[in-house]
């Protein structure tokens, strides 16, 4: 199974977190081409984290729709790679 998770800064706060948002594509229904071949039509959701920066908690303050940790889990591991290198860009992903 592949994954790509778009993680977008959503703000900062003086309080030592970054706020972000994570989004990625989920399968709604799948539907015969012209071809007669499956394809599947899906729809892009997103959910909230948040990563202290002092301790590199990462928090899942909601998660996207469809998500059972699979997808909150890898964009987790992309906050906290960065955060060990004292970054908190404002765009990111996860690719795998």
């Amino acid at each position: 199974m592949a994954f790509y998770i778009e993680l977008n800064k959503i703000h900062s706060e003086e309080n030592n977190f970054v706020y972000y948002s994570y989004e990625f594509r989920i399968v709604t229904e799948y539907v015969k081409n012209k071809a007669g071949k499956l394809r599947g039509k899906s729809k892009l959701v997103s959910g909230k984290l948040r990563i202290n920066k002092i301790s590199g908690e990462v928090d899942v303050i909601q998660s996207a729709e469809g998500d059972s940790g699979m997808y909150s889990q890898r964009a987790i591991l992309a906050l906290i790679t960065h955060w060990k290198k004292g970054e908190y860009p404002d765009k990111t992903c996860w690719a795998s």
